[in-house]
């Protein structure tokens, strides 16, 4: 019998240091929420099962019937009626396997894409605070590994393990009633079968995971050698990367050999028990038939019977890591979309008033990110179309209070308010359009120049993009590269300057409009020539905004209406330039740096 493609799979399933009792029940819950909507098809696919199965058992039997009853008897009109019956049998049987691999692999496959998408919402919305203690190797490893190993006991996994059982237990049932004793002569070959395949499986298993181990050693050498390529050259090191490298690829080799050498014997020990069943019933089956106890057709039944009982059980032998692995998948998923996001829009989200001009106030504003505050009790407010700067020494929480305006985590202790209303109040969609942040390091798309502008408004024509990109001083440059605006920028941006980034960074912001923003560090990796074009571009940035501005360069500072001095996460000092230079300690320690 035709071994079913599944099984490399189950042998290749991951060691996990996971039991199936441990596994929570409302995970069960969440994967019956998306396998409900399935129901009717899934029906369908048990009842094309239960066609596979009974087809699978009535053939050999019909072997039996046409051997004693026609063919010994010289009946070749009931022969030929045997033979159509057999026919139809396997007719019934290609059928029924074809649409319960399609039907249960179509369930599995759309479970999997809902599940997948609903992941990756819910990790969306899940707060900065997340995101920057999850690694982003669990997140992908969870949307990816875990969802596709689910996807394996969905997509028809649950249906193809009763299958087996049924078969096996039809087979045993047919047998026995065929001969009591040369069925259970048949059943000494199953705890060959089992034992061996079961230390076949496990060594398979191991060795798989020392394979990916190895794997994921090398990527991660190539991921840092091509990352750190500049130190890499600079310090003349190839050789000795060339050599590191090497020596993780001999251990990929070694550890892949071990998987082939195991794997050489899985397939040989298959055929061998295989053909230990096959031996005994010839044995003891062809001295009953010797002996008038049994017919010539029941031994041939008995030999197909035998044929299509090993596979089955072989696969059985090797099931439980595959529901192992598939259920720890399970948990992982389930423990993402447990997780309530920290940041949450509100049951009854408020717009922005009607003629919203941008004031925004602080008051009695506590926020810390673990134990202790980082910001203590801030009242400060910042008047609308106003450009306001935030200055301070490192570890201020000049940053915690943008990311804080930006909602990208929740006060713990008083409101921030946007025209009289609280922030926490605002649907998300329009504080998005309302407040808008610029921060130090640019992450740009690996697509093109205007694609990367357009993100923050896909609808926005062409001539919208440029002229974000005029407003923020970046059309000059765009328009000097070989393909204009539709020139790549590379993985991150790495094709173009951190200045030229950073001016696509103020051109996407300034497409979506906003009516605050928030510039944090924005001009810290920009040269002398283009701080020089933004601050051209400033009083246009500026325009009918509120602007908040987090930067150490003076430069930058005397444009703002009001200065704002953090120490310590307290307002330590507002005004302007002048007067804080004259009268503010912190300030005036700042300015001689």
């Amino acid at each position: 019998m035709a071994i079913r493609g599944g099984f490399m799979g189950r042998l290749q399933g991951r060691e996990e240091h996971f039991n199936l009792r441990d596994l929570d029940r409302q995970a069960i819950r969440m994967l019956g929420k998306y396998l409900r909507p399935y129901k009717g098809r899934l029906l369908l696919a048990a009842l094309a099962m239960l066609a596979v199965t009974a087809a699978s058992l009535g053939m050999p039997y019909l072997s039996k019937v046409a051997i004693d009853r026609y063919i010994a008897q010289g009946d070749m009109r009931g022969l030929a009626l045997i033979s159509l019956l057999y026919l139809g049998l396997n007719g019934i049987y290609w059928l029924g396997a074809y649409w319960q691999g399609y039907l249960s692999g179509w369930v599995g496959q759309h479970v999997v894409y809902a599940m997948r998408r609903d992941l990756f919402q819910h990790v969306l919305r899940q707060s900065k605070r997340f995101h920057e203690g999850e690694p982003v190797g669990q997140i992908v490893s969870r949307l990816t590994h875990d969802v596709n190993t689910l996807s394996e006991a969905v997509s028809g996994g649950i249906l193809n393990l009763v299958n087996d059982l049924l078969t096996l237990t039809g087979i045993v049932v047919v047998m026995l009633m065929f001969h009591v004793r040369l069925t259970l002569v048949t059943m000494t070959a199953v705890p060959v079968v089992l034992l061996s395949m079961g230390y076949l499986g496990k060594k398979m298993r191991l060795a798989y995971r020392q394979v990916q181990q190895e794997f994921a050693a090398v990527n991660a050498g190539v991921e840092q050698s091509v990352s750190g390529m500049r130190v890499v050259q600079s310090l003349s090191k190839e050789s000795f990367t060339v050599e590191q490298f090497e020596s993780l690829s001999l251990r990929n080799v070694k550890a892949n050999l071990r998987v082939s050498l195991l794997f050489a014997a899985v397939f040989p020990t298959m055929t061998i028990t295989n053909m230990l069943g096959t031996a005994l019933v010839l044995g003891y089956g062809g001295t009953l038939v010797a002996h008038n106890i049994i017919t010539l057709g029941v031994l041939l039944a008995f030999l197909r019977y035998v044929d299509r009982f090993f596979g089955p059980l072989r696969e059985l032998s090797l099931v439980y890591n595959t529901f192992q692995a598939a259920a720890a998948s399970l948990d992982r998923i389930a423990d993402y979309m447990n997780r309530r996001p920290e940041v949450t829009e509100s049951a009854h989200p408020e717009r922005p008033p009607k003629g919203f001009e941008g004031e925004v106030a602080f008051e009695g504003v506590t926020f810390g990110y673990g134990e202790g505050a980082v910001l203590h009790d801030l009242n400060v407010h910042l008047r609308a179309g106003k450009t306001v700067a935030l200055v301070g020494p490192t570890g201020a929480g000049k940053s915690t209070f943008a990311g804080l305006l930006a909602r990208l985590y929740d006060v713990q202790e008083g409101k921030i308010t946007l025209d009289g209303v609280d922030l926490r109040r605002i649907s998300f969609p329009n504080l998005r359009q309302t407040v808008m942040m610029v921060p130090q390091d640019v992450f740009l798309f690996s697509q093109s120049i205007r694609e990367n502008i357009r993100y923050g408004r896909p609808q926005a024509t062409d001539t919208e993009v440029e002229q974000a990109a005029k407003q923020a001083q970046a059309h000059a440059f765009i328009e000097k590269l070989p393909e204009g605006y539709d020139s790549p920028v590379g993985e991150g941006g790495a094709l173009l300057s951190g200045g030229q980034k950073q001016l696509i960074a103020f051109a996407r912001a300034l497409l979506t409009n906003p009516k605050i923003l928030i510039l944090d560090e924005a001009t810290a990796n920009i040269d002398a020539y283009t701080e020089a074009l933004i601050q051209q571009a400033m009083d246009e940035i500026r325009r009918n905004r509120t602007t908040l501005i987090i930067a150490h360069r003076f430069s930058t500072l005397r444009k703002a209406d009001q200065i704002i001095v953090l120490e310590d996460g307290r307002i330590v000092g507002q005004g302007l330039h002048e007067d804080l230079v004259e009268h503010n300690r912190t300030y005036q320690r700042l300015y001689r740096r």
